[in-house]
């Protein structure tokens, strides 16, 4: 009998990955709709150990909308604040243009959402990720004067 307890307790360990970072009820349930919470999750918890693989995983994300996609950009600005500059514009740098574009919105929003505690300008705190974002001149504007 302890024998088959431990099994059931082990599975439930397994079963029940905790995020690193918070994941805002908004992105959550959408990710729970799509079937894929348990994935971004193992994906939000590698990156945070430095995978950088799930983190490339992460920036190709371009399908989350309306909120859950402002709460999407949310998670990536962590992750840039946890991972440092150097990291995450080395990854950045291998993803194609078309996506840095997707990226931009996702900045722009994730800023917007908590701009109370962004007290920071993305391109002075961390410039090789903004140069890496190929960010145009009027996206440039935009995110640098969200926080100030």
């Amino acid at each position: 009998m302890k024998k088959y307890c431990f099994v059931i307790v082990a599975f439930l360990c397994v079963a029940c990955v905790r995020p690193a970072l918070i994941i805002p009820d908004t992105l959550e349930t959408h990710l729970r709709y799509s079937s894929s919470y348990h994935h971004y999750v193992k994906l939000v918890n590698r990156a945070m150990d430095k995978d950088t693989t799930a983190l490339k995983e992460l920036l190709m994300i371009n399908n989350i909308g309306d909120a859950a996609g402002y709460e999407h950009g949310d998670i990536l600005i962590q992750l840039l604040e946890n991972l440092g500059d150097d990291m995450y514009s080395n990854v950045l740098s291998t993803v194609p243009t078309t996506q840095k574009i997707i990226l931009q919105d996702y900045f722009c929003v994730g800023m917007d959402i908590r701009k109370r505690e962004y007290r920071f300008r993305i391109d002075k705190k961390y410039p090789k990720t903004f140069n890496e974002l190929e960010v145009d001149e009027d996206r440039g504007k935009l995110l640098i004067s969200i926080c100030q």
